[in-house]
């Protein structure tokens, strides 16, 4: 949502998430030599970059062009740009969660870049992952899961600072859309557009865009307080006894106090025993999305 946002200003170009740019990091850090025709040969046989639908056909950039991994992807980038009509976008952001847990490899590569960490409550987070085929499928393993990626996010703002990593929360860019977009927007080095109070900035591909429906629809600020609608209260209770006082140290009420009643063993085992089900199910239903970009 947040990359769609920016992603409608005239300057900024968003791209579909981008898993690539880690796999493919050369050893070394950004002073190993690249061959950077090879490189791009192993973007387009990803099946991550397939997913994109943008077809490079034989354009490779020189070694003049693309002396060094960063320059190569942002040769890459520049080459999508031109596909949507945005030669003239100087930034770019690329949407992918996972980045988190590689934020010091990327910084390495791309040292300013701009790290938009987005917070949301965690509840939600739950509500939002426990029925994709990629994440965790259950409340307890759905509150470890928000943990851990809160941790990537914090440890980043601690040791990088706050010129380089910026705190938001989701709600804040749903419910006061035009003073959070116009601290982004400083942030990040631009004018702030009334364009980038919509989601248009984003051209989904088919393999993300069930998960992304409302990426292009008006921004929702009922969605804030879904998962009181979509979880179980015993799956609230569970979700804040596992987080602790995480939940109101970012400013979210728990439902049940100070003294939540954490997940019993009979119910820990049965979570245990539905995720290994589901992680049989999603794995298949994973590959079967991936066939077409194989």
């Amino acid at each position: 949502m947040l990359g769609a946002m920016l992603g409608a200003h005239p300057g900024i170009v968003c791209i579909p998430e981008a898993q690539f740019v880690v796999d493919l990091m050369p050893r070394g850090g950004p002073a190993a030599a690249i061959d950077p025709g090879h490189l791009i040969d192993a973007v387009a046989k990803h099946w991550r970059f397939r997913v994109w639908e943008f077809d490079l056909g034989q354009r490779r950039p020189t070694a003049g062009e693309a002396p060094s991994f960063r320059c190569a992807i942002e040769w890459l980038v520049r080459e999508y740009a031109k596909s949507l009509g945005r030669q003239g976008a100087k930034i770019w952001v690329d949407q992918q969660p996972g980045h988190a847990n590689h934020l010091w490899k990327l910084v390495q590569h791309f040292p300013d870049a701009k790290i938009i960490h987005i917070v949301r409550d965690g509840r939600a987070v739950a509500a939002s992952i426990m029925p994709l085929d990629w994440g965790p499928n259950d409340i307890y393993g759905a509150a470890r899961y928000w943990q851990q990626q809160l941790t990537y996010g914090y440890a980043a703002g601690a040791v990088l600072g706050p010129e380089r990593v910026l705190h938001v929360r989701y709600e804040d860019v749903v419910e006061e859309a035009d003073a959070t977009m116009r601290r982004i927007a400083a942030y990040v080095g631009v004018d702030f557009v009334a364009s980038m109070l919509s989601t248009t900035g984003l051209k989904l591909p088919r393999f993300t865009r069930h998960q992304h429906q409302l990426i292009g629809a008006p921004l929702r600020a009922d969605r804030v307080a879904g998962w009181s609608k979509s979880l179980s209260r015993r799956q609230i209770e569970i979700f804040e006894s596992v987080v602790g006082d995480l939940l109101p140290l970012l400013g979210y009420r728990p439902v049940f106090g100070d003294m939540p009643r954490p997940p019993t063993l009979p119910e820990k085992t049965k979570f245990r025993l539905h995720n290994e089900i589901r992680k049989a199910v999603n794995a298949l239903r994973f590959r079967l999305r991936q066939i077409p970009y194989r």
